[in-house]
């Protein structure tokens, strides 16, 4: 009872500091990724079995991930992308060298999907993405360049990955991902994320699109061992469920206490607020992200005006319309987040855009109760809700870019992100305050997405 009271404490401790810094207006400019949740703590935290090197988890969903038994419009947090399922399988590091443990899987119908290896800090380690992966005799892929897929190709095909102890070679084996015990800190755990996007027709993310989990085994000299046979079920579920719990309490007490937006009336048109600076995200520490994926995003404060506009043009996307032989990007997404809490409101996904008469994309942001009636595709415009966080954090995702994009947010080296805007050009999203008054006004004049924007940042 003690321990429970204890953890209800910091939870409500969080909840209560984060109202207050987020009331001051401060932002935190620390925006993390496609997070999971490690089981016991991560490395600042460790877990230890009773050998220290024995700590194996199957797979388990990861970031609120629905299942055939979730509610439906449950809570998914992390800064993920919604139209994604994450699922995580978590070893020790510290396992003999040569330990080999193998996945077969069969390829989704989707979009992408990836595997990636974290240490217990959330620092992507080593990954390998569907174009990458060589199919089984007799299988094909119809994941076969970076940017596209060949439709032609039905999923279902299989292959084989192979997880192995010991560090990468020169020239490493296909289809293997090395476990190197010392890029892992002592009690530390390595875990493993399996993404699936866009999952197409029947398939979904409660059915990895249209494909069962890859099977994983430990391999032996006796022959395989089904991890599920070895799956440390207490650790791991005692684990993961009291940070997936910590997490739910920290947003629904946030949502609660935020329930009601805290500045319902109308804001004047002017004076504008400084607009709102989206930047590339360039931190080779950040916690769990994706690697094939580049982040841009801004924070945002639900007190500076009715709403937020964000435009820029759109990328051309796989398997979407007139894509082409040479899709610009295999995915692209704008998700609107809680800064503080990391829970993901709502996404508007490549195919699901409005895209205007110039080729862009336009999006709305707004407390639920400040929706404006013409935030509608009749207009040109999608809308996001804001979230009850008072700093929400919309992310603008790039995946996997063709290497003919050249305005592509893959374009910026690192230690390069502040030149996305002059790379990037009207790729790269603009963003401003604007006073529902001024957005009705135009956009009942028939105007132009760009010409509402243009008044929305003037005031007028």
């Amino acid at each position: 009872m003690h321990k429970l009271l204890t953890t209800w404490a910091a939870v409500l401790s969080f909840a209560v500091t984060t109202a207050a810094v987020a009331a001051q207006g401060t932002t935190l400019d620390d925006v993390a990724a496609d997070g999971a949740p490690l089981p016991l703590g991560t490395s600042t935290s460790p877990i230890n079995t009773a050998s220290g090197t024995t700590l194996i988890c199957n797979w388990r969903p990861a970031n609120g991930t629905p299942t055939a038994s979730t509610p439906p419009g449950s809570m998914r947090w992390g800064y993920i992308d919604l139209a994604a399922g994450y699922w995580q399988l978590i070893l020790s590091p510290f396992f003999p060298a040569g330990t080999t443990f193998k996945l077969e899987g069969q390829y989704p119908s989707a979009r992408n999907f990836s595997f990636q290896l974290y240490d217990g800090a959330g620092v992507g380690l080593a990954s390998l993405t569907d174009y990458e992966l060589q199919p089984d005799s007799g299988s094909q892929s119809p994941f076969d360049v970076v940017n596209d897929l060949d439709t032609a190709i039905q999923p279902g095909g299989h292959y084989t990955v192979y997880l192995v102890y010991g560090a990468a070679p020169a020239q490493p084996a296909p289809n293997t991902i090395y476990i190197d015990a010392s890029k892992f800190s002592a009690g530390s755990q390595a875990v493993l994320i399996y993404r699936v996007y866009n999952s197409f027709g029947s398939g979904s993310i409660v059915n990895y699109g249209d494909e069962p989990l890859p099977a994983a085994y430990e391999v032996t000299t006796k022959g395989t061992v089904p991890l599920s046979a070895l799956d440390n079920t207490l650790a791991c579920n005692s684990g993961i469920g009291l940070r997936d719990g910590m997490r739910r309490v920290r947003a629904s007490l946030v949502d609660q206490i935020f329930a009601k937006p805290l500045a319902p009336q109308a804001i004047a048109a002017k004076p504008v607020p400084a607009a709102p600076v989206f930047q590339l995200r360039d931190n080779p520490s950040d916690v769990l992200a994706n690697s094939d994926t580049r982040y841009i995003y801004v924070t945002l404060s639900q007190t500076k005006g009715d709403l937020v506009l964000m435009r820029a043009r759109a990328p051309t996307y796989a398997t979407g319309p007139n894509a082409g032989s040479d899709p610009q990007l295999r995915h692209w997404s704008v998700c609107e987040n809680a800064l503080w809490t990391v829970e993901t409101y709502a996404c508007i996904e490549d195919s699901d855009a409005a895209i205007d008469g110039d080729g862009f994309f336009n999006i709305v942001i707004s407390v639920p109760t400040k929706k404006p009636a013409n935030a509608t595709h009749a207009y040109s415009f999608d809308w996001l809700p804001f979230g009850t966080c008072l700093a929400g954090t919309p992310i603008f995702r790039h995946m996997l870019a063709s290497p003919n994009f050249t305005q592509s947010a893959f374009q910026m080296p690192t230690g390069k992100a502040s030149e996305a805007p002059q790379i990037m050009g009207d790729y790269f999203p603009q963003a401003t305050y604007c006073a529902s008054s001024v957005f009705a006004a135009h956009t009942g004049n028939k105007e132009t997405p760009a010409q509402v924007f243009a008044a929305c940042a003037a005031g007028q």
